[in-house]
């Protein structure tokens, strides 16, 4: 799957008429994306159920998509029919078989007495009102995943324009403010008693543009249209960034050059001292653009250095700054040195063994950036404004970190490459592999994919390339219906002396009749590749098949650009030949018995099929 949209011949800019982003320049380019003027989009059905009229939208979402790399073909359904599109399988919204589904509704239509009568509501009555809404988007997830497996984004509710209490509103025990955020907190939990069903943070993004400005009340008196020109704009702008979320996995990490972007000036000239960074104007600027970096860390993101620039000076910054937020700890990988940009990307790619497009670039030359362009159109490369003063809004608005569910992996994936440093230095000193294994002190944790486990599966086979065997891209809608049909799902964590791993491995295997079973996905993260996590985790989908009456297990290898370290593993654990391409392997159980366990792993099961 990859990360960054593909590129197109002709540029948006010129479908929009040079940059004249007007409602009529919208309009028409929409008309030319969809008759094709664009190539390489990914073609993506969204279907949009809305208690207002929505159809102004569209141009936007079109347009905005297509700036993603999405071709967005969108449905909207008719006006206020939500419960009738989702209840009735012979509806449009099936027939049209979205393959994302947004549910828009609005207190002002489903709960008005919330808006317009709140202060004449009793306490138990508001709860009453509170249930009720909660009530209704369980009941409409619930339809929707009886009839459709798309992913679904819920719009939640802005805060009324007018409060009935006025400037009150804040002194009230109740407030009216606080009511409408309990609503969205509930709304937000039914989300997450649903797989692949995702909150659209309506509210947040009305109040960035602003309430009183949000809607023009000719468009909702003539014709129910809650929202603007420019709102209409910005509706489809963040609908689009949340489809491309679907659709495309976030980059992993964040390169950044220094001189001018984490401070500013220029350090071989100005000196530690000379550089602007501190509590001070412009000082301060590039301190809070540290703060901002940093909590990508804190969610995930790996951080990289990419710098022309005299190694030991950077360091001697990072670490003695007063002012310097970031340490030379909180990156992954650096590369400081006078070569070019492109060749300091590709190191640090290779020493974190990631791809090179799950790489976003970040420096404050054109020139570079330019350059990056050039020589690796796979990269995502930050559009990144003159003035610091949009640093941090260039790197928020760049989608290249969106993700719609963040895991537990996700926020301890930096502190897992800071504990790779240590498990080399073990391995340096450790020439044995099999010492090396054993100094790790390793145990697994091996269970079956159920719905708690299902969001950090899904976007294991969605991103995993190097050990997977297959890269079929599954997403959760399609692994749960493989489960229900009696699929085996397994998943396997890893923790070791300096860390846990978290959830690092996913295989899945296909009933092809009464014996023989077929393994569909295998993948293992490339973090503990060459462990013998892979024969754990194989031996354990052996002996689920086995209990389900298997006979043979057959593996695929399904050869990708990137999936060569994989090529070899049926063969290694024992696999026959079952063609001369060497693709399609099989284990008889009956030959040979089951797959060991590697001695060198302790292994904890939270599966009864895998422990018996």
């Amino acid at each position: 799957m990859m990360r960054k949209p593909p590129a197109s011949q002709m540029s948006l800019t010129e479908l929009l008429g040079l940059s004249k982003l007007t409602p009529a320049s919208y309009l028409e380019a929409a008309r030319q994306i969809q008759a094709g003027a664009l190539d390489g989009l990914k073609a993506l059905r969204v279907a949009l159920l809305a208690t207002f009229t929505a159809d102004p939208l569209q141009p936007y979402l079109v347009v905005e998509s297509a700036v993603r790399g999405l071709l967005v073909k969108p449905y909207l359904a008719p006006f206020n029919q939500v419960e009738q599109q989702v209840f009735d399988r012979a509806s449009g919204l099936y027939a049209f078989r979205p393959d994302v589904i947004a549910i828009a509704t609005r207190l002002e239509e489903i709960a008005p007495r919330l808006l317009e009568r709140f202060l004449a509501l009793s306490s138990q009555e508001i709860e009453e009102e509170l249930d009720r809404i909660e009530g209704r988007v369980q009941r409409l997830l619930e339809g929707l995943r009886q009839s459709s497996l798309a992913p679904v984004l819920v719009f939640n509710y802005a805060a009324p324009a007018w409060l009935v209490a006025g400037v009150g509103d804040a002194s009230l025990a109740c407030s009216q403010l606080s009511v409408v955020q309990r609503v969205n907190d509930r709304l937000a939990t039914s989300c997450t008693q649903f797989n692949n069903v995702a909150v659209f943070d309506y509210a947040r993004l009305v109040g960035e543009y602003g309430l009183r400005r949000w809607s023009d009340p000719k468009l909702w008196y003539l014709a129910r249209i809650p929202f603007g020109a420019e709102a209409q704009r910005d509706v489809g702008r963040a609908l689009a960034r949340h489809l491309r979320a679907t659709c495309f996995p976030p980059c992993k990490c964040l390169v950044l050059d220094v001189d001018h972007t984490l401070w500013g000036g220029v350090l071989a000239e100005d000196g530690l001292q000379g550089i602007a960074l501190g509590e001070d104007y412009p000082g301060n600027v590039f301190k809070e653009f540290q703060r901002r970096v940093l909590s990508l860390r804190d969610r995930g993101i790996l951080l990289a250095i990419a710098s022309k620039n005299n190694e030991a000076e950077v360091l001697e910054a990072l670490q003695h700054h007063r002012d310097s937020l970031l340490k030379p700890e909180h990156f992954a990988a650096m590369q400081i040195h006078w070569q070019d940009k492109a060749v300091s990307l590709r190191a640090i790619a290779s020493a974190l063994n990631i791809s090179t497009d799950a790489l976003a670039f970040f420096d404050d030359s054109p020139v570079e950036r330019a350059w990056v362009r050039s020589q690796m159109p796979e990269v995502t490369v930050i559009d990144v404004p003159e003035s610091p003063l949009g640093f941090v809004q260039a790197l928020e608005g760049s989608g290249a970190f969106d993700q719609l569910f963040l895991s537990p992996e996700d926020r301890q994936r930096a502190q897992w490459y800071h504990g790779d440093q240590a498990r080399k230095r073990l391995q340096t000193a450790h020439p044995s592999l099999e010492t090396f294994l054993e100094e790790l002190e390793m145990t697994v944790t091996i269970g079956e994919v159920s719905g708690d486990t299902l969001p950090r599966v899904a976007q294991l086979v969605a991103k995993t390339n190097q050990f997977n065997l297959t890269t079929r891209r599954h997403t959760a809608a399609h692994l749960e219906s493989m489960l229900d049909a009696g699929a085996v799902g397994l998943w396997i964590r890893v923790r070791d002396r300096f860390g846990d791993h978290g959830l690092v491995g996913v295989t899945m295997a296909v009933s092809q009749g009464t014996d023989q079973w077929t393994i569909d996905t295998f993948l293992l993260s490339c973090r503990v590749i060459g462990r013998r996590i892979e024969t754990a985790l194989l031996s354990a989908l052996a002996n689920a098949v086995r209990i389900r009456g298997g006979k043979t297990l057959v593996g695929e290898y399904l050869p990708t650009p990137k999936n060569a370290p994989a090529e070899a593993f049926y063969p290694i654990h024992g696999f026959e030949p079952l063609e001369t391409s060497g693709r399609r392997w099989v284990w008889d159980f009956a030959a040979k018995g089951t797959i060991p366990m590697p001695s060198l792993v302790q292994v904890e099961s939270t599966a009864e099929v895998v422990a018996t």
